[in-house]
Order: C-alpha cells, then sequence, then structure tokens
C-alpha cells in the first residue's frame, strides 16, 4: 500500500514536472510580450527607386493578352462541356456553355486579322451541330458525333488558334 505521505510526495513531484514544462515552454509567449526597438532608419536607406519608369500598355489595349484570356477561358469551358454531355446534364446547361464559348470566339475574333477570323468562324460552325442536336430530345442525339465534332474543336483550337502559332495576326486595339 502506499503511505499516504508518499502519495503527497508524488503529487507534488508531479506538479514540479507539470510547472516546469509549462514555463520552459512559453518562450513564445514572452517573445510576443517583449517591446522591440525601432527599425533603424538606414534600413530605409537601402530602397533604391526606379529611375525610369516603365510603361506597360493597358489591361484592355493588349490584344495578345485578351487572346490569350479568352482562349484559356475556352478551353476551361471546353472541359465543363465535355463533363455536361458524359454526365448528360441538362439542356439549359449545355446551351449555357455552348452560348459562352460563342461569346468567347466573338470577343477573340475582334482581336485577330481577317484570316484567323475565318479560323475562328470555322472553330464556331464545328459546334453547330451540338447545338442544333439540343433541340432533339436527349434519347434522338447522336453523342457519339457530338463528341467527334468536340475532338474537332479541341485540336483545332490547340492546333491552329493559340496565340504563338498566330502572333502577327493581332490587330492593336484603339
Amino acid at each position: 500500500m502506499v503511505k499516504p505521505n508518499a502519495f503527497k510526495a508524488y503529487a507534488l513531484i508531479a506538479c514540479l514536472v507539470a510547472t516546469s514544462i509549462t514555463l520552459s515552454a512559453c518562450e513564445p509567449l514572452r517573445k510576443k510580450f517583449t517591446r522591440q526597438k525601432k527599425k533603424d532608419a538606414s534600413a530605409d536607406q537601402d530602397f533604391v527607386p526606379v529611375l525610369e519608369p516603365q510603361e506597360y500598355p493597358a489591361a484592355d489595349k493588349d490584344p495578345v493578352q485578351n487572346y490569350k484570356q479568352h482562349y484559356a477561358l475556352i478551353k476551361a469551358w471546353y472541359k465543363d462541356m465535355w463533363t455536361t454531355l458524359e454526365e448528360r446534364s441538362s439542356d439549359k446547361q449545355q446551351r449555357y456553355l455552348l452560348k459562352t464559348i460563342y461569346g468567347h470566339i466573338d470577343e477573340m475574333r475582334k482581336l485577330v486579322a481577317p484570316q484567323q477570323q475565318q479560323q475562328l468562324d470555322e472553330l464556331a460552325k464545328v459546334l453547330s451541330y451540338y447545338d442544333s442536336a439540343l433541340d432533339a430530345p436527349p434519347a434522338m442525339r447522336n453523342v457519339s458525333r457530338i463528341q467527334s465534332d468536340l475532338r474537332a474543336f479541341d485540336r483545332m483550337l490547340r492546333h491552329k488558334l493559340r496565340a504563338d502559332k498566330i502572333k502577327g495576326a493581332f490587330i492593336p486595339v484603339p
């Protein structure tokens, strides 16, 4: 059996160990409440100002950046279109995706020369069957044709209409 005096001794030792562990781990807490010296003004003197500022074109006036942004958005909407087709989502959602892609293609047309505008028109025509197929009931749609058209859309977009493929065809925005 444990004697009462021995129990008090064990309790006292446990309290001392807990207190020492608690106090030794308070270093970060102590640092939070100690006053820091003010930073020296010489640190601010190390700053070197830009002597010749560079002028960057405004984001809305840079046709290459605008084209790249629309291109990236079309690729994102294209992935969503595949997902909705595979999951057989609602026609309303599919029409919205097509409308959004058509809108980005129209915005891209405004940024390029007439030859690339024709390629963008061909790109939009690739989706025309998919658009017309949404008028038919879901059971009557030729899904394999739609998937084939979507693959052709992706190939045309990636191989012919990337920004680096049509470098010299951008029209400067007024």
